[in-house]
């Protein structure tokens, strides 16, 4: 009788990625993308209430904004710029972090 062997075949052990190749599978998704577009989105939407604010509804004075959609384009303008420069530069951290990584794990 032959003994059963319990190792895998070479052909399929050739076909499973290595390590290295489920590593940087895990990291495609790690979040980096959606990271920088929302920062980018968030940046945007603050350039534009600010814009609004200025150009549109009155501008601003030493006491504030003119109307009252000035002043709400205001607070939208100071909760998104800080808010939005902040997630882009943890996106374009974690993006530079990802470059680094798969550079050294060759």
């Amino acid at each position: 009788m032959t003994p059963v062997s319990q190792s895998v075949p070479t052909v399929a052990r050739a076909a499973e990625p290595s390590w290295e190749q489920n590593w940087k599978l895990r990291n495609a998704e790690d979040g980096t993308n959606q990271l920088v577009r929302t920062g980018i989105w968030t940046l945007a939407v603050g350039i534009a209430a600010t814009a609004l604010a200025a150009l549109v509804f009155g501008g601003f004075t030493s006491q504030g904004p003119h109307s009252s959609a000035g002043w709400l384009c205001m607070m939208v303008a100071l909760m998104c710029l800080p808010f939005g420069i902040t997630v882009s530069a943890l996106g374009l951290a974690k993006s530079l972090r990802n470059r680094h990584l798969a550079r050294t794990v060759k």
